[in-house]
């Protein structure tokens, strides 16, 4: 009768070993975040008015009041815009779904 929590604590040494050896044997992949990368040169202007409803509008939701003064696009569908509210530019870089990036230099 001892003998058997001797015996279970060897079979959970053993276990928990196994376990940690195959855990470590996997291969983890690093999560990368992807960001654009823009070079000030790959943008050609573009008119404002031919912009999509859906970048004006998220321009109108996450700049009230800003209006787009000028707008640049790359090969890619990446748009360059620069907004002008309250006498003071931001320029602000969008893709074609209207999702907000800061571009890699």
């Amino acid at each position: 009768m001892k003998k058997i929590p001797v015996l279970l604590a060897i079979c959970a040494i053993s276990l928990s070993s196994t376990i940690t050896s195959a855990q470590q044997a996997e291969e983890v992949l690093p999560i990368t975040k992807t960001e654009a990368t823009t070079n000030q040169e790959d943008y050609e202007e573009f008119p404002t008015d031919k912009l999509s409803e859906i970048i004006k509008a998220a321009v109108e939701k996450d700049f009230p009041g800003a209006t787009i003064s000028e707008a640049y696009t790359d090969k890619t569908g990446n748009y360059k815009l620069v907004l002008t509210m309250d006498n003071s530019t931001k320029t602000a870089y969008t893709n074609s779904r209207g999702e907000w990036f800061t571009p890699k230099k």
